[in-house]
């Protein structure tokens, strides 16, 4: 029986009509709406990589502007900013290939998002509608995604949640409530597993452009563990390291000091990615 795809229109939906109605939010529910339409014509009528990159490109140029203009960052810090909104939208897309995998990870980085916004600023009563509009909006769809998907919230929704996950991020960012170190640890799983993944993949000379299942938790699908096992195993370890943070930045633990952490995080991650395909003597990247 076909599931539903593109259900991210639906659950998306309260967090972008209440964009439009807020006037210092609406050019961001613009850039919100054009990339669920950009998902869902995706989802049903694939486009080109390189159209879907020139508009993620585009977005992020405009929501970067949104949040810093008038620029007085320094370009190297913008352009990092760039490319990792970029490569952020895309990795949340690729991530999302097993059940309740990209809306459990959501959800734990908005537990981290909403304490870290509670508990190093004052405090926004209307971010905080937008967080538990769109908290809300995830628990709903988790009932139907996991632990056996009932429906996937497809290019629609995982490009629209990566997009307002980075927002918040930014909106932090931008009001010097907490630094990088915070935003990439609570998405590091992800980032780890895609990024490792991408540059194994252009090590052993594929098309990037070409679909694969050979990110480490399509892996461990593969080899017999369960879609809400491995989600679930995922979201566990992204939710220590979100409590962890949220602790060094309370502590007030240097930025030297947390970046090491951050590292280290890295590295352990990054082993555990090598061991499982070093084990397989990296046969899934063989073509």
């Amino acid at each position: 029986v076909a599931k539903p795809t593109s259900a991210g229109l639906i659950f998306m939906l309260p967090l972008l009509l209440s964009s439009f109605v807020d006037t210092s939010t609406s050019s961001l529910g613009l850039a919100l709406l054009l990339l669920i339409i950009l998902g869902g014509v995706d989802d049903f009528n694939a486009i080109s990589v390189k159209l879907r990159l020139l508009v993620i490109i585009a977005v992020s140029v405009f929501t970067l502007y949104v949040f810093f203009a008038p620029f007085t960052l320094n370009y190297l810090l913008l352009g990092f900013y760039l490319l990792g909104l970029v490569w952020w939208m895309n990795l949340y897309n690729f991530m999302d290939g097993a059940d309740g995998m990209a809306t459990l990870h959501a959800l734990v980085a908005m537990v981290g998002y909403v304490l870290a916004y509670g508990l190093l600023s004052s405090g926004d009563n209307q971010l905080l509608i937008y967080m538990l509009l769109f908290s809300g909006g995830l628990l709903a769809f988790l009932l139907f995604n996991f632990p056996v998907a009932k429906m996937f919230m497809g290019d629609a929704g995982s490009l629209s949640v990566a997009f307002v996950l980075a927002c918040f991020a930014l909106y932090g960012l931008a009001n010097n409530l907490f630094d990088e170190t915070l935003v990439i640890s609570f998405h590091l799983v992800f980032i780890v597993d895609a990024t490792l993944t991408l540059l194994t993949r252009i090590r052993f000379k594929q098309r990037l452009s070409q679909a694969h299942r050979l990110h480490l938790y399509q892996c461990l699908i593969a080899a017999g563990s369960r879609h809400g096992q491995v989600s679930f195993y995922y979201a566990l370890v992204s939710l220590i390291l979100v409590l962890l943070t949220l602790m060094l930045n309370v502590w007030s633990v240097s930025l030297p000091n947390r970046t090491l952490v951050l590292l280290l995080e890295a590295a352990i991650l990054s082993y555990f990615w090598f061991f499982y395909h070093h084990k397989t003597k990296f046969k899934h990247f063989v073509q």
